[in-house]
């Protein structure tokens, strides 16, 4: 009887404890597509915002940073969340950096694709893309008379969600793979595993014990002190980028190592985070 009340009481914490990682994995992912939806409405709405379009058609990249900096500082005040704004001109390259007026005429399509596509559809699209650093980004063209003379981009880090799910009880983990490193320069000094990056600021010795190879798309695992649930994240070609974990606390140090595929939808596609 003893031995029977023991595995029951392990099975319905163990369920418990799923239960909870279930939670916390559908609201981290609902907290990325909000920060995502946010990104890419002040995307559009920045993009044909007249005082914008005027300065950069005119050329005055002292007028359009200002106009620009005056914006971000106005939207910081509505939600509680750092954005930052970069301009791309017709040949893609960079026109102005809302945090940095010194840097332009960098050449983007080699490596920032988000960019090239919406050169190429004239839609706005918006991703965990990666470049010098790895954020939310959300792009829109900016049109003149109908025709595309450029875009605009939001770039939202991933402050605001890991502030976000503290709160919640979680700690999330943005982990990209370090073979990308050679794009992500602005992370070279980031805290790494063997194989990854920590891309937001989250201690990297709670994934010391994970056995982070041979992952799938999604899962669940622990350690001693931390249980996690976990899914991947891929680019806008479906080239896998890495995962994002999210933890809570382990009480009763239960063993985790379960990892999944995601469905598939057809014999050419998956769901993917993107």
């Amino acid at each position: 009887m003893a031995l029977t009340f023991y595995f029951l009481k392990h099975l319905n914490n163990s369920d418990d404890l799923l239960n909870n990682l279930e939670n916390s994995l559908n609201t981290t992912k609902n907290l990325f597509e909000e920060q995502k939806r946010y990104a890419l409405s002040l995307s559009i709405l920045l993009s044909e915002d007249q005082e914008i379009v005027n300065s950069f058609l005119n050329n005055n990249r002292v007028e359009t940073f200002n106009v620009v900096n005056r914006k971000i500082k106005t939207l910081k005040k509505l939600q509680n969340s750092n954005l930052e704004v970069q301009i791309h001109n017709k040949d893609l390259s960079t026109y102005l950096r809302s945090w940095d007026l010194s840097i332009k005429d960098i050449p983007l399509s080699s490596f920032r694709k988000g960019v090239v596509k919406v050169k190429e559809e004239k839609k706005p699209i918006v991703s965990i893309e990666l470049g010098k650093r790895l954020n939310i980004k959300a792009i829109s063209a900016i049109k003149n008379n109908g025709k595309y003379v450029g875009s605009l981009e939001v770039i939202v880090g991933f402050n605001y969600l890991t502030k976000q799910l503290k709160q919640k009880g979680c700690t999330l983990y943005v982990l990209l793979n370090k073979k990308y490193l050679n794009i992500a320069t602005n992370l070279k000094d980031n805290p790494k595993t063997k194989d990854y990056v920590l891309v937001n600021s989250a201690n990297i010795d709670d994934l010391k014990d994970l056995n982070l190879n041979n992952l799938k798309d999604y899962g669940y695992a622990s350690t001693k002190k931390h249980s996690f649930a976990y899914f991947s994240y891929y680019d806008l070609n479906n080239k896998h980028l890495g995962y994002i974990f999210t933890s809570i606390l382990n009480k009763n140090q239960i063993n985790l190592n379960n990892s999944y595929d995601y469905e598939e939808i057809n014999p050419n596609k998956k769901v993917q985070i993107k």
